[in-house]
């Protein structure tokens, strides 16, 4: 319930609630409470707040929503790129970020060129959602797998198990959404958006750049000749955000300005799902070959992240489908299939969220009837492709 009478709630509060009534019941001692909330995760976010926050304020998504525009001669071509860059960046800059920057820019490349804004922030929706599967630090949950194996390069892993069936899954969301595309009118002016932040210098964000592909450089290295020894993500991540805080010289407002109600919603996540975790409940919903069958885990993924969100639900399973001697495929197949649950229904992941939200303020609506039209098949013909892919890796077990 976020809407009681005039009140209405966010869901980092609705999540915080949960976490303080487990408390206050004794569901759960502060002390395993503490315990519970992963620091990794903690770091790994706070880090890639602070890049995307330097990459906003750099003026560098800009010129990539400037360049769409000037490139954009078709709507199909508007599709394709929009599909791609979003995608490919959420990749590396995580999708929540991504949603946040790019949700208002669009808008206005949507407005400019005379498409279909509620199809714009769909194509942003499924773009992100899906472009973040294939790299462990695309999105939260996918980073929470991938600190739960230590012993695998986890961009290795990813990379080899699921960048083909991403680019296939990607190619899926353009079949689906080409008809909200058909027209596109080409400004003769460029598009410039909006005023550009005066703690602008892109180099420090290049140095960012650096730092996160170095050390995903790094983890692949350490792989691909089992060196035994791999840069932590959360290392990466914290830092990739070093160049951006030296050099800000608006530091705290950046500091002030990163997503802190959703550090929030993570720590209170972490408690309430240990919590959860603890009385044994959910975990008996799943047969005990639950931890072997891909196609299982890819539909459980699917479903149960539309009632409790893919990020709780990684939370919540991963200590069942991540146990020891479990097949790099059932890893794989977790994190897609929780990931992919965000493009079924607006609530299948909080990147959706965000971008909603974002485009109600600018009075655009977005039902959820329209988005099930084209998520409920997309999301079926991408997990059939991931299925697939997954039930072919020859990998042994973990």
């Amino acid at each position: 319930m976020r809407q009681v009478g005039r009140f209405s709630f966010s869901i980092w509060q609705v999540m915080l609630a949960g976490a303080v009534l487990t408390l206050i019941t004794g569901q759960i001692s502060p002390y395993d409470a503490i315990l519970a909330i992963n620091p990794g995760v903690m770091l790994f976010l706070f880090g890639m707040f602070i890049v995307g926050e330097g990459v906003k304020n750099s003026g560098l998504l800009e010129d990539c929503i400037t360049w769409i525009c000037r490139h954009a001669s078709s709507g199909t071509m508007l599709l394709v790129l929009i599909i791609g860059t979003m995608g490919l960046l959420s990749a590396v800059l995580m999708n929540d970020t991504i949603a946040i920057i790019g949700a208002p820019l669009l808008l206005i490349l949507a407005g400019r060129l005379g498409v279909s804004k509620p199809g714009a922030m769909i194509a942003l929706c499924f773009s992100v959602t899906t472009g973040s599967v294939f790299s462990p630090i695309g999105n939260p949950q996918n980073y929470l797998i991938a600190s739960y194996i230590p012993d695998l390069s986890p961009y290795l892993l990813f990379f080899s198990g699921l960048f083909i069936p991403t680019l296939l899954s990607l190619g899926v969301i353009f079949l689906f959404l080409r008809p909200l595309f058909r027209e596109v009118s080409n400004p003769a002016e460029g598009c410039r958006f909006g005023e550009i932040s005066p703690d602008t210098k892109p180099w420090p964000v290049y140095l960012s750049f650096l730092c996160i592909f170095t050390g995903i450089g790094l983890q692949i290295i350490s792989g691909l000749f089992q060196m035994g020894w791999a840069v932590p993500i959360e290392w990466i991540a914290i830092t990739a955000a070093i160049p951006v805080l030296v050099f800000s010289k608006e530091r705290i407002r950046l500091l002030r300005n990163i997503d802190w109600h959703t550090l929030i919603f993570f720590a209170a996540m972490f408690v309430l799902m240990q919590s959860v975790y603890n009385t044994g409940f959910f975990q008996r919903l799943i047969p005990e070959t639950g931890g072997t069958d891909i196609l299982l885990v890819l539909v459980a993924g699917i479903l149960f992240s539309q009632v409790i969100s893919n990020v709780p639900f990684v939370a919540l399973f991963q200590p069942l489908l991540l146990s020891s001697g479990v097949s790099p495929a059932i890893v794989l197949a977790l994190a897609s299939g929780s990931t992919i649950a965000g493009n079924l229904t607006i609530l299948g992941a909080a990147s959706n969220v965000i971008i909603v939200q974002q485009a109600e303020r600018q009075g655009v609506h977005i039902s959820m009837r329209l988005f099930c039209r084209y998520g409920i098949p997309v999301t079926f013909f991408q997990m059939c492709i991931y299925a697939v892919f997954l039930m072919a890796i020859p990998y042994e077990s973990i």
